[in-house]
């Protein structure tokens, strides 16, 4: 595995271990995120939920080697956080959101892949 998927890696499992958190404290923030986006309490709370199996999914792999089970759960973790991202960027688009409110979507999204990309050559 090369150092830019580790470091990619690491960087992934503190983005969606700190935003999963909030989302399942359910913060005042996140509370008007969610209502702004159509989602229950209990909805964004599972959402935040899956992001954080996704980021210790991501690290449990971190120094595995491809072909072992702690390797392929770090590529499926960052494939599922790639497309929940993606996800993630349409719901902002369809409330017609400003580029700032799904940047850091994309931009997570975009480092997602590029871990996979780099895992996988």
């Amino acid at each position: 595995m090369s150092v830019a998927a580790a470091l990619l890696s690491i960087l992934l499992f503190l983005a969606f271990a700190s935003a999963g958190a909030q989302k399942v404290v359910f913060n005042p923030a996140m509370s008007k995120a969610a209502e702004h986006l159509g989602f229950t309490k209990r909805g964004y709370q599972r959402i935040g939920i899956v992001e954080v199996l996704g980021g210790i999914a991501v690290m449990a792999g971190l120094v595995a080697p491809r072909t072992s089970a702690l390797g392929v759960i770090n590529e499926v973790g960052a494939a599922g956080l790639t497309v929940m991202m993606a996800m993630a960027v349409v719901f902002h688009l369809r409330n017609d959101d400003k580029a700032k409110y799904f940047t850091p979507a994309l931009a997570l999204g975009v480092v997602a892949l590029l871990e996979v990309i780099f895992r996988l050559a």
